[in-house]
């Protein structure tokens, strides 16, 4: 079962709405909500951010609850078939739709986790998509403003836009087929991947880097990112790390090179900052160029697919006043006072004036 947390909510019935007497019922004012199909596996599928620019992004696509939570058509919905929905009534319904997707954007299920680690693409991508389509069935509000209603249509919306994220970025993956005579033979990792760009060797301490990079999964809540959750776990941190870095003593894994189609928002922030200080960190006890740690962005985040190695060699570390100072306003990050600790290190970066 998908949403096992999920209070009333049922496999095969879907979300509770034993209670709809209780509560007010919503509509258009010229007709009642309709369930329509909106094509999710559509590559320029967008979600809307309803958010502030000061708050952490919150991407909604059911048609009705946009509606709801638009100034600008509140005045087309109508409440109980006759009064005119108030602005107060709206936001008392949106706190509980936020309420359900924020807890949802802290777990993912294991079903899902799990199928991310599959070597096949096309059984990943398959699972992926019957989860979207599970997931974009019962995201329908139909009018009833059950409470654990709208907190359930939130939870459900995180989930789908999670899992488009994760699909999108296993379609830009590399297709590999393991040759035929090698299917019954125990090969290394080393020996099975696809061509990618060249590992760079990690001289300086890799603990200290793998928790400098964990901030990644935490990234999202800065106001200067403003996008989704895109790594949720330490392994996948690990995983990213595997794919760009080469260490000695096997804290690492070698899984191949993964391209990241990364969702809206300013993700680059935060890789230019993570980036730069390793290459700060580790540039004392190797000759490797500062060109080398940018190519590596370049050729791993489609965040950069529109930038110049010139130019963000220039500007990898210019706009870092900004994304530290957002770093160290998580103040329920476990991993952002690793961030700092490891910055204090690297003088021109000046952490010690924050704390």
């Amino acid at each position: 079962m998908y949403f096992f947390n999920l209070p009333g909510f049922d496999p095969d019935l879907g979300i509770n709405l034993d209670d709809q007497g209780r509560f007010p019922y919503l509509r258009f004012a010229d007709y009642v909500f309709r369930r329509g199909k909106v094509d999710y596996l559509a590559r320029n599928f967008r979600f809307e951010n309803i958010a502030d620019k000061t708050m952490p992004p919150l991407f909604l696509s059911e048609p009705h609850l946009e509606a709801i939570f638009d100034l600008k058509d509140q005045k087309n919905i109508i409440v109980d078939h006759h009064s005119p929905i108030s602005e107060s009534y709206a936001d008392e319904l949106r706190v509980l739709f936020e309420k359900g997707y924020f807890d949802a954007m802290k777990e993912y299920p294991q079903q899902i986790i799990s199928i991310l680690y599959n070597p096949d693409n096309e059984s990943k991508i398959a699972h992926l998509e019957q989860f979207i389509e599970f997931c974009s069935y019962h995201l329908y509000f139909e009018g009833f403003a059950v409470p654990s209603c709208l907190y359930a249509l939130g939870f459900i919306q995180a989930y789908l836009v999670r899992a488009c994220g994760d699909r999108i970025n296993t379609l830009r993956l590399p297709k590999y087929k393991t040759p035929v005579g090698l299917q019954k033979q125990e090969l290394p990792v080393v020996e099975a991947q696809t061509k990618g760009p060249e590992r760079i060797p990690l001289d300086y301490a890799v603990d200290e880097i793998i928790s400098m990079w964990l901030i990644l999964i935490d990234a999202w809540k800065c106001k200067a990112v403003g996008s989704i959750q895109v790594f949720t776990s330490e392994e996948e941190v690990l995983q990213l790390l595997g794919m760009m870095f080469e260490e000695k003593g096997g804290r690492l894994p070698r899984p191949e090179h993964k391209y990241f189609e990364m969702p809206p928002g300013n993700h680059e922030r935060v890789l230019n900052l993570l980036m730069h200080a390793t290459y700060k960190l580790n540039t004392d006890r190797n000759n490797i160029g500062l060109d080398r740690y940018c190519q590596l962005l370049l050729d791993t985040f489609s965040c950069y697919s529109k930038t110049k190695l010139e130019s963000l060699r220039s500007n990898i570390n210019k706009a870092r006043g900004n994304i530290v100072q957002s770093i160290a306003n998580l103040a329920d990050s476990p991993h952002s006072k690793n961030v700092l600790k490891t910055l204090r290190k690297i003088n021109e970066y000046g952490v010690g004036d924050l704390t």
